[in-house]
């Protein structure tokens, strides 16, 4: 009886499942990919120089039109860039969670979902989607989830 006791409290202390915590974060807006820059193998952004290397300012008219500022004293940013289409793709932010592995290291893991049309365009987009996170929520990894909503 004691050994089984034992075991239960064992296993209930390895629940592999890790508690999520959503965490808040700021879209950004008109800014787009550099068509120099290769997608980065880490969706992690952490210094204005990194960010400038990947990312331009599209500005429009407009008090909507100026793109959102970044503080990377205060903010990191999460960015998910897919591949050059010519099918209209729009990126949408689902949720932005942090949660401890079984190891103790932090992560975060950005949900995003993507809409694709039906219908061939006649020119090419680059969908981009970035968020800025404050530095409190700062994870030593940071994945991309795509939710494909049906």
């Amino acid at each position: 009886m004691m050994l089984l006791a034992l075991s239960l409290v064992a296993f209930a202390a390895c629940d592999p499942k890790p508690i999520q915590t959503e965490v808040p974060y700021t879209q950004l807006q008109n800014y787009f990919f550099r068509n120099d820059a290769q997608i980065p193998a880490n969706p992690k952004i952490d210094s204005q120089e990194q960010f400038d290397s990947l990312f331009g300012m599209a500005t429009l008219m407009g008090p909507e039109g100026r793109p959102t500022p970044v503080d990377f004293e205060r903010q990191f940013v999460i960015s998910v860039v897919l591949p050059v289409t010519n099918q209209l793709t729009e990126l949408n932010d689902e949720h932005l969670y942090a949660y401890k592995d079984l190891l103790g290291h932090s992560h975060l893991d950005f949900c995003y979902s993507a809409e694709r049309g039906s219908d061939t365009l006649s020119y090419k987009m680059q969908p981009v989607l970035l968020i800025a996170v404050d530095r409190q929520y700062d994870a030593e990894k940071v994945s991309l989830s795509e939710v494909v909503n049906e």
